[in-house]
């Protein structure tokens, strides 16, 4: 088997552009693995790929089997995708990163072993996939809601308990603290992903209204 400089080229410089585009779509979400560790992963496993299948080519007298080299570059980027994973509290945070530095390793393949089909339409796929517009349109029962707290007390476990009572987890529960006011008020946005089933906003509002040093509850 024999392969040409140029094929070479090609195959890693598709792989270093197809690598670049998901991680552009990571870098955007301020993601801890980004623009330039996608096109390494990619890349890298694109080298391989190409290793496996032509490097050994001279050594007639050794059992030779392309998908060895392969099959260790899918291993091993489970300790790269492992060091993305961060859990906040009940909160898992970097699965989607880690799952990307996945497939881009495996695109990464792909276009190393000339598989630029599969290799493209993958890449589309996985940055369509990626994208936070598709997921709000497929998942659009989202509600806001502002609550504002005296005293200085957020009361976000009370609140949170309240939330968890109306069946909505702690996963699709996401805060964010807006402002401090003057009075010593603090202003708290809850966002609540709720894509299977509806919930009583206004009975939830009336429930956080009840919890001592709320001031205000409303939707927003």
């Amino acid at each position: 088997m024999h392969i040409t400089d140029y094929e070479i080229a090609l195959r890693l410089f598709l792989a270093c552009v197809l690598g670049g585009i998901v991680g552009f779509e990571r870098e955007r979400k301020d993601s801890p693995a980004g623009f330039r560790t996608h096109i390494l992963v990619s890349m890298g496993s694109s080298l391989i790929m190409v290793l496996s299948m032509y490097g050994f080519s001279d050594f007639t007298s050794v059992n030779k089997d392309p998908a060895r080299l392969a099959a260790q570059v899918i291993s091993g980027i489970g300790f790269l995708g492992a060091g993305t994973i961060l859990r906040d509290g009940t909160s898992v945070k970097g699965l989607t990163t880690a799952a990307s530095l996945w497939v881009v390793s495996a695109i990464g393949l792909a276009a190393g072993a000339g598989f630029y089909f599969s290799s493209l339409l993958v890449t589309g796929l996985v940055f369509i996939a990626l994208e936070r517009s598709l997921e709000t349109y497929l998942f659009r029962n989202n509600r806001l809601i502002k609550v504002v707290s005296v005293n200085g007390t957020c009361k976000v476990q009370e609140i949170n308990h309240i939330l968890e009572s109306h069946g909505i987890i702690s996963q699709n529960i996401s805060m964010t603290l807006l402002e401090e006011e003057e009075q010593n008020r603090t202003i708290i946005e809850y966002k609540l992903r709720t894509p299977f089933h509806q919930i009583n906003v206004d009975k939830i509002l009336e429930d956080i209204n009840e919890v001592d040093g709320i001031y205000s509850a409303e939707k927003e």
